[in-house]
């Protein structure tokens, strides 16, 4: 479900919408949604006292990640093709590892080295550097989507190590609620909220990358990461960029080219490696 931002993205950009009216309208009608979650879950009704440095952490990822991270997102998906986006933005589980390693939670074995770099060379075929052609504006939208990966991967280690203590539930409400505060204020200085002009047809586009898009799979994710950890929850994403790039072509008439696709899924093999090693590398029977 995740997948499918860039394609209600995309479908809002064509129709006249800007991408801080799609960032700020997505992140501020989210938040009723996650507190619904929430209630429903019982994450007030627990007599678990929730710390504030907790509270705080899990308020900062939201900041980090669903502000300045997402912010950085739609803009780029301006620049870039939907497909393109979601093969780039899947580098987190790799600045996962790499995270750990700078942070001196891992070591950076050969094998872990090989398949990082296998990563980054099936970035460099989906980007099409074969061509010239947009090279410029390939990278800047690169280089955007490489931040907001940087941002989804300290937000996936924090909120690993935050659900199992406060809940999936308030993590997520937390985090989203921090995210769509930012974007209100952002959004009233920048535009103004009573200047908003939306027509039917883009209301409803924007519902589905609301609830579709944002809502449901991102519930889901910090109840994964609360249930399996960061690692295994990276793993399963790897539908991900296969998945996009099959809604890419059919709802948006994008092309793929050949080497395009192969980086797909030279990306998906090594970050399915990575987990292979990490599972190994954990494992003291193996």
């Amino acid at each position: 479900m995740l997948a499918s931002k860039g394609i209600f993205a995309k479908q809002l950009y064509s129709l006249g919408i800007d991408f801080e009216t799609v960032a700020a309208t997505r992140a501020a009608l989210a938040v009723p949604g996650f507190a619904i979650i929430a209630i429903l879950s019982g994450a007030f009704r627990r007599d678990v006292a929730l710390p504030r440095p907790h509270a705080v952490a899990a308020m900062a990822a939201g900041l980090v990640c669903y502000y300045l991270g997402s912010m950085a997102n739609f803009y780029a998906l301006t620049l870039i093709d939907a497909s393109v986006e979601r093969a780039l933005l899947f580098t987190y589980p790799a600045l996962v590892v790499l995270l750990g390693v700078l942070l001196g939670l891992e070591r950076l074995r050969k094998s872990t080295l090989a398949a990082l770099l296998a990563t980054f060379s099936g970035i460099a075929l989906v980007m099409g550097v074969d061509s010239t052609d947009g090279l410029d504006t390939d990278l800047t939208g690169a280089l955007w989507v490489f931040f907001c990966a940087a941002t989804i991967a300290i937000y996936f280690m924090v909120n690993a190590y935050l659900s199992p203590k406060m809940g999936s539930a308030m993590f997520t409400l937390l985090a989203m609620g921090a995210a769509g505060a930012a974007f209100a204020v952002h959004y009233e200085l920048r535009h103004g909220w009573f200047n908003l002009s939306v027509s039917g047809e883009a209301w409803m586009w924007l519902a589905g990358l609301i609830l579709v898009a944002t809502i449901l799979p991102l519930s889901l994710i910090s109840e994964g990461l609360r249930s399996i950890g960061s690692r295994r929850a990276a793993f399963a994403s790897t539908i991900g960029p296969p998945a996009a790039v099959v809604m890419a072509v059919i709802f948006l008439d994008e092309e793929i080219t050949k080497l395009q696709f192969l980086g797909i899924l030279v990306v998906v093999g090594s970050i399915v490696y990575l987990e292979i090693l990490s599972r190994q590398n954990s494992d003291p029977s193996m």
